[in-house]
């Protein structure tokens, strides 16, 4: 039996101890991440314990009645203590109905953390939700590769990067975030009137929040800055949150050069790389353009599926 306390700040230590530890955790559950943005959410963060011992946590936000996985990270869903059961896991969602109920909770969408992105194997979690009658309404598709087997780069792609190799290119392993955000901007903003979902001052603060899990690598010609990326790494992965460069930059093939680069970094660090969601509309349109891009590197779809409750 779960007993669930809703999280307050005194909690923030024990939280981010729990998180350290757990069994498919990374980073981005960290209370310094996760309250960054604190005054866009109304936190409603769960800690699970089984009598005195915390066994779970779920990082929650409460909108207009309904609770979300925290709507300021990609993915999230429950974090488990490294010894937990698949009855336990039945067990902490009947509870989380019960406490739904109980707190006048009309829904929850529920968005789940890839395998990509967790330090162990464990997909118990989708069998329960199915079992315990979510429904699964949104599917994004996001692409990567494993490192320990790279497909290789397609024809074009290794044609680019052996061009790239004749470019006298270098790579910045630790770059201005402040020049590459610069250039982010102007790029979303040219081609599709958005602007970057992270301020040059978020990234800034989040990246001396966290030095060894976020960085800006960017590549150069000589002193020329030409592109790169904002690249996220923990557990077993890296992720490139941003991978942009200007027209001199994709002319000299700065992104081949850039990703041939990482893989031979972490090849032996870690095992997937993710370029991230190439799906609109919900999941249910696909950037054509996009995949196949990132297609090219030699990267495969993996799906992040979205779960919802109605009580």
């Amino acid at each position: 039996m779960f007993q669930f306390i809703r999280y307050e700040a005194k909690d923030k230590s024990r939280w981010n101890d729990f998180v350290q530890e757990a069994l498919n955790s990374n980073f981005l559950y960290h209370r310094n991440y996760l309250d960054y943005h604190a005054d866009r959410f109304v936190d409603h963060s769960l800690l699970a314990f089984q009598g005195k011992k915390l066994k779970a946590v779920l990082p929650l936000n409460e909108s207009n009645g309904e609770f979300f996985s925290h709507q300021g990270i990609t993915y999230g869903g429950w974090i488990v203590a490294k010894r937990f059961s698949a009855e336990e896991y039945q067990e902490l969602f009947k509870t989380l109905d019960e406490y739904a109920i109980q707190h006048g909770i009309k829904a929850i969408t529920y968005k789940q953390k890839p395998s990509f992105f967790a330090n162990h194997f464990n997909e118990t979690e989708s069998w329960v939700l199915w079992n315990e009658g979510w429904e699964l309404f949104r599917k994004d598709l996001s692409f990567g590769f494993d490192l320990q087997n790279v497909p290789g780069f397609a024809r074009d792609k290794r044609y680019r990067y052996n061009k790239s190799t004749r470019n006298d290119l270098r790579i910045d392993w630790k770059a201005s975030s402040d020049e590459f955000m610069a250039l982010v901007k102007t790029n979303l903003v040219e081609r599709f009137g958005v602007d970057p979902v992270h301020t040059p001052e978020e990234v800034k603060m989040l990246q001396d929040r966290f030095p060894k899990n976020i960085k800006t690598i960017s590549v150069y010609q000589g002193d020329v800055f030409l592109g790169g990326t904002w690249l996220f790494e923990d557990a077993d992965f890296i992720h490139t949150q941003y991978l942009h460069t200007n027209d001199l930059g994709k002319e000299l093939c700065a992104v081949e050069f850039l990703v041939q680069g990482l893989i031979e970094r972490y090849s032996s660090k870690k095992r997937w790389f993710s370029f991230g969601t190439s799906t609109e509309d919900g999941g249910k349109s696909l950037n054509t353009g996009l995949a196949s891009f990132k297609e090219g590197f030699g990267a495969a779809g993996f799906v992040h599926d979205f779960y919802k409750k109605t009580f």
